[in-house]
């Protein structure tokens, strides 16, 4: 008899605790799609919240495989389990939580996203409102084509890749043609659809240009070793904005530490878990720049990097250094 109180007390004991617990706070992540840089995102997004949380915190990760239709499935299933808080890791994946957002039935926060304003993800920079805030990953084009210019002094004709159903994509070829004349350059483009079109497009752009840039379009850069065979074929180099494809193959990189920026979301998310109004914090950017540098790739397209460049590398990738 006393073993069976003894039993039911402990049992009793346990449920109190259960229901003192507070409950799990709940993150759920959209990931656009998988490639490095995003991967890192979502990674550095992850690891600030389980540094602060441990066990405490719920978080479910989805990609939608470059495909709007199942980012919005995503979304839409995720906003209605009610979690604290969702977030898109790319311009898409970020869009597909918006109206939602706007509706006060979700708290967004965005990670990875070159233009949140024209994106439709906040209404002005400062106090974004409609429940959303984030991080962006742009940073300025014109340091990096600088860069390339350094690199590669008779540069005339630069190709990109990109997807029109990013917004991201447009806004930096919007960008790009608009100072690129200015530098004594012609910006040559190649639209692409779906991930599966970019092999046959990059090796038509190849045949046109000096090189190739692939700054923040995701479809291009879930494929962007296709790209960077077609290249190498030619001898022209590859250059990206995400640090994270560099070794890959591609060139030379200026650009964002994406861990850092998934790391600066994980803040925001935080921040919005303890209690600060959704909305109310402001865009973020970027904290620094860093130059990656492929020397493989490099020899590759048979160019020389000047020592000050290398000096100035936070990375070197050198497969066959010793």
């Amino acid at each position: 008899m006393n073993r069976l109180l003894f039993l039911f007390s402990l049992l009793l004991s346990s449920n109190l605790q259960a229901a003192d617990s507070p409950p799990l706070k709940k993150v759920f992540i959209s990931q656009f799609v998988e490639h490095p840089a995003l991967n890192e995102t979502t990674k550095g997004i992850v690891d600030i919240l389980k540094k602060n949380y441990g066990d405490k915190i719920d978080i479910r990760v989805e990609s939608a495989q470059a495909n709007a239709a199942l980012a919005q499935q995503i979304a839409t299933k995720f906003v209605n389990q009610q979690p604290d808080i969702v977030v898109g890791v790319a311009t898409i994946a970020a869009q597909s939580f918006a109206k939602a957002a706007s509706l006060n039935k979700t708290k967004l926060v965005f990670s990875t996203v070159t233009d949140p304003i024209k994106a439709g993800l906040g209404q002005c920079i400062e106090k974004p409102g409609n429940n959303i805030s984030g991080v962006s990953n742009f940073v300025p084009l014109e340091p990096q084509i600088e860069l390339f210019l350094k690199l590669q002094p008779n540069l005339k004709k630069l190709g990109i890749i990109y997807n029109p159903g990013e917004l991201n994509s447009i806004a930096d070829i919007q960008k790009l043609e608009a100072f690129l004349p200015k530098m004594g350059l012609v910006l040559v483009k190649q639209a692409v659809l779906k991930t599966a079109d970019v092999p046959q497009a990059a090796t038509k752009l190849a045949s046109l240009v000096d090189a190739i840039f692939i700054s923040s379009d995701n479809t291009a850069l879930s494929a962007l070793q296709s790209i960077v065979k077609a290249a190498q074929l030619l001898k022209l180099p590859v250059y990206v904005t995400d640090t994270d494809a560099v070794k890959l193959g591609a060139m030379a990189a200026l650009g964002a530490n994406q861990y850092q920026v998934g790391a600066q979301t994980g803040e925001i998310i935080i921040r919005l878990l303890n209690g600060e109004e959704s909305g109310s914090i402001p865009i973020q950017f970027p904290e620094t720049k860093e130059l990656y540098l492929n020397l493989d790739a490099a020899s590759k397209a048979n160019i020389s990097i000047p020592e000050d460049i290398l000096k100035s590398a936070t990375k070197i990738y050198q497969r066959d250094a010793k």
